[in-house]
């Protein structure tokens, strides 16, 4: 029995959560991808997961209702968020004031991304930064969310569109006391991508992953668009064994450049204007580009407000936590960069390449048979730009050091 064409399984998990035979199993296929496994044995036949599947149902989207251009002003909160940490400002909002709970992704021991309840201040540096891999919701998250939302507790669930969209199908009717948030998704790549690149790195660096206190792909600091590894140490606290950019690192370009997304995102069905949750978020990208913006443009977060409920909550969130930064944007502006948003993130030409040699060759020597010679030319034009501007940066340091 199918649930929904494979092409268009995002692995979203609604269907393991509804199954009350638990008869199905997320297993990944011959891409790393995970897709649902039924066991025949154990089934019934009773089709709960193929009415409860996001793709097989209707789902309400929602015109923005406002646009705002936001960040987080403690600079030190900040610090290790991708653009303006608005996802885990309001989760220390939801945990401070308003008692409840917040879902959203976090590293295992094993540093799989995994959907995971936080409620506790303390574990809000878990949720911080972009992961730029697929989080896994798990087979009883969406049960759990149920459960907390019949108890009468508030609940933040931060995620990717289809993740939002299978914890609507799954929950059917709408709860007062609950807040969905869903991001401005360039696409997934496969957690078994990510593994693979990482235990690759760690084996050079002659480390163990429970060494590891982070591994990072944003953040406020120097360390925004890089493919860092941050080592754990009792004297030295946490530091950086490992950084490396879009030109250097081949998990990094592969996801950036759309060669390894999962096969759904190039035809997501969420990548439009409209919005199925509360609340969207996302880089503020163009921002002041045809219009001022007062304010320093880098690192700006986006937040569409898509409902009636989304606008009471982001009114309570501005009023209350005084180091939000909240500026109101025309929506337009934030739609004129059009991937993601409105289109899905196309693929990239080497895509066939690398889906075709992976099944074969394994992820690291697939994903540089697909981009060694691009990330070659461009590593060697970006010295070449270095080289170029020496003289006039050696000049500028010169000046201010005499002056």
């Amino acid at each position: 029995m199918q649930i929904c064409p494979e092409n268009k399984c995002t692995g979203c998990y609604a269907c393991v959560n509804v199954c009350s035979k638990h008869c199905i199993s997320m297993q990944e296929n011959q891409y790393g991808e995970v897709h649902p496994v039924i066991d025949e044995a154990r089934c019934i036949g009773c089709k709960k997961c193929i009415n409860v599947c996001p793709n097989n149902m209707p789902l309400e989207y929602n015109d923005p209702r406002a646009c705002y251009a936001a960040w987080n002003t403690n600079k030190e909160k900040r610090k290790i968020c991708a653009s303006g940490g608005i996802g885990s400002l309001m989760a220390e909002y939801v945990l401070t004031h308003r008692q409840g709970m917040t879902y959203g992704a976090i590293y295992d021991e094993n540093f799989v991304p995994r959907i995971k309840c936080v409620d506790s201040i303390c574990d809000i540096e878990k949720l911080k930064g972009s992961k730029y891999v697929q989080a896994l919701v798990g087979e009883s998250t969406f049960q759990d969310v149920k459960k907390t939302l019949s108890e009468g507790k508030f609940v933040l669930f931060v995620g990717t569109p289809c993740q939002i969209a299978g914890l609507k199908s799954f929950l059917k009717s709408d709860y007062e006391n609950l807040i969905t948030v869903d991001l401005i998704c360039h696409g997934v790549s496969p957690t078994r991508y990510f593994n693979e690149e990482l235990d690759g790195i760690l084996k050079r660096l002659h480390l163990k992953k429970d060494q590891i206190e982070n591994v990072r792909f944003r953040g406020n600091d120097k360390n925004n668009f890089f493919f860092s590894v941050w080592k754990k140490d009792e004297r030295k606290g946490c530091y950086s064994v490992y950084k490396k950019s879009e030109r250097q690192n081949f998990y990094l370009a592969g996801f950036m450049k759309g060669v390894s997304l999962r096969e759904n995102c190039y035809g997501c069905n969420y990548a439009r204007p409209q919005r199925l949750a509360d609340i969207t978020i996302g880089d503020f990208i163009g921002l002041g580009n045809k219009n001022v913006f007062p304010y320093a443009e880098k690192n700006v977060s986006s937040v569409m407000v898509n409902t009636e409920k989304g606008e009471i909550f982001y009114h309570d969130f501005s009023s209350i936590m005084n180091e939000l930064k909240s500026v109101k944007r025309n929506y337009g502006e934030r739609l004129q960069y059009k991937p993601s948003l409105q289109i899905p993130f196309p693929k990239h030409a080497q895509y066939t390449t690398f889906r075709s040699s992976y099944p074969t060759y394994g992820y690291s020597a697939s994903i540089k048979i697909a981009l060694s010679s691009e990330l070659r030319k461009e590593q060697i034009i970006y010295i070449l730009r270095r080289i170029r501007s020496f003289p006039k940066r050696a000049a500028k340091k010169i000046f201010n050091f005499l002056r």
